[in-house]
């Protein structure tokens, strides 16, 4: 579904992406860890087409990601959709009304059919009855699930998550993981940036680490978390899981 080669993308003389190369299958979860400033949101970002990238490349769903093409750019975000950390609701919109907003003016849906779909979408991530809450109103958790409804209204054949849960109280962490887990078992497609390192263990199909712009590690959960190869996938395991030693 998702296809990346030689990635390379770089900010003036500080190189961001050193040649990442990875893939992501229809109907698994991909996983992305690794400590801050190594890459991991750029990537996303490239992968959506909000980044240029200097060198490789990238396909969702043999689409190419061309930034100079603006054809090219609608028809990936037809077909993947992102939920970013800070939620980007809008503030004088309902939760229903965020929700429609782009199946309305991006894929000319009817407006009472996006309406019906909003309500369904936003009683899947469980909020019925908040459909005319205005965000100011939802918790950190709420919304980010209302943006997790918004993002599914566009029908994706792909979810880019980039650390959904980071800007979230610890409390509020359980309910957004919960509807995640819930996309996962039902089939979509996902790319997930998080430090969640249980949710990447009990819901990936594959954990890719990377560090300084790289991909250091990859492979299954169980290889990657219990047992790492490379020191530098270890240390970072062992600062995130005992922060304390």
């Amino acid at each position: 579904m998702i296809e990346i080669d030689g990635l390379q993308k770089s900010y003036g003389p500080l190189r961001v992406l050193d040649g990442i190369s990875l893939r992501v299958p229809e109907g698994q979860v991909v996983c992305v860890i690794g400590p801050s400033g190594s890459g991991k949101s750029t990537l996303l970002r490239c992968v959506n087409g909000l980044e240029p990238y200097q060198g490789g490349s990238v396909r969702v769903d043999g689409q190419v990601v061309n930034r100079e093409h603006r054809a090219a750019i609608r028809a990936v975000r037809q077909r993947v959709c992102m939920v970013f950390q800070r939620f980007n609701l809008f503030s004088h919109r309902t939760a229903l009304q965020n929700v429609t907003e782009g199946p309305i003016y991006a894929l000319g849906e009817p407006r009472a059919a996006a309406e019906a779909r909003g309500r369904e979408l936003l009683a899947q991530v469980g909020l019925a009855g908040r459909e005319g809450s205005y965000p100011r109103q939802l918790s950190g958790g709420q919304q980010q699930r209302v943006a997790i409804a918004r993002a599914l209204a566009m029908r994706p054949r792909a979810v880019l998550f980039d650390e959904p849960t980071s800007a979230l109280d610890p409390e509020l962490v359980g309910e957004v993981l919960t509807v995640m887990r819930d996309l996962a078992r039902g089939g979509m497609t996902m790319m997930v940036v998080t430090h969640e390192i249980g949710f990447a263990r009990s819901v990936g199909d594959h954990v890719v680490f990377m560090d300084r712009g790289k991909v250091v590690e990859e492979g299954p959960p169980g290889e990657i978390l219990t047992a790492p190869r490379e020191p530098r996938t270890q240390d970072f395991l062992h600062r995130v899981l005992h922060p304390l030693d």
